[in-house]
């Protein structure tokens, strides 16, 4: 699959966040079972989503993913039960469109990976991904839209 890659500045945002760990082959159940929990306090405390959810990937094996699972919300989150406020950062990052399944996500990291260093920039933090649309829109995995965001030091 080609990739078309830009680069964009954006905006820090407040975000309600729990931290998982699971296999790499269980990262779908584990936002499943994630998110709706991350929803329902953000809903308790009154404080609005405002986008997609979103697993922002600390550290990434063949045996773990280390990621918190969550969304931006309106305004900084108290913290609650397993869920905690969060932040996710500003600035330039290259971003990505991958359609498909989830399995192939793979694709969109790589080809973001190697035009980080084709254009010589320096990866700055923690990766994430954007689901646009998923499961809840979207049975046919093909019709999956998920943007990958590597944030840029320069």
């Amino acid at each position: 699959m080609d990739y078309d890659i830009k680069t964009r500045k954006l905006a820090a945002c407040d975000t309600a966040v729990l931290r998982v760990s699971s296999p790499p082959a269980e990262i779908a159940a584990a936002l499943r079972s994630a998110l709706p929990e991350v929803a329902e306090c953000v809903s308790r405390q009154g404080v609005a989503i405002e986008g997609a959810p979103f697993a922002r990937f600390f550290d990434y094996d063949e045996e773990r993913a280390d990621f918190e699972a969550g969304y931006p919300v309106s305004a900084p989150l108290r913290a609650e039960g397993r869920v905690e406020p969060g932040r996710l950062p500003g600035g330039r990052a290259a971003i990505t469109l991958h359609r498909g399944a989830y399995e192939d996500l793979q694709g969109a990291h790589d080809a973001l990976g190697e035009w980080v260093l084709a254009h010589d920039h320096d990866p700055a933090g923690p990766v994430w991904e954007v689901y646009v649309s998923g499961l809840e829109q979207h049975d046919d995995p093909s019709r999956r839209e998920t943007k990958v965001v590597w944030p840029l030091r320069k």
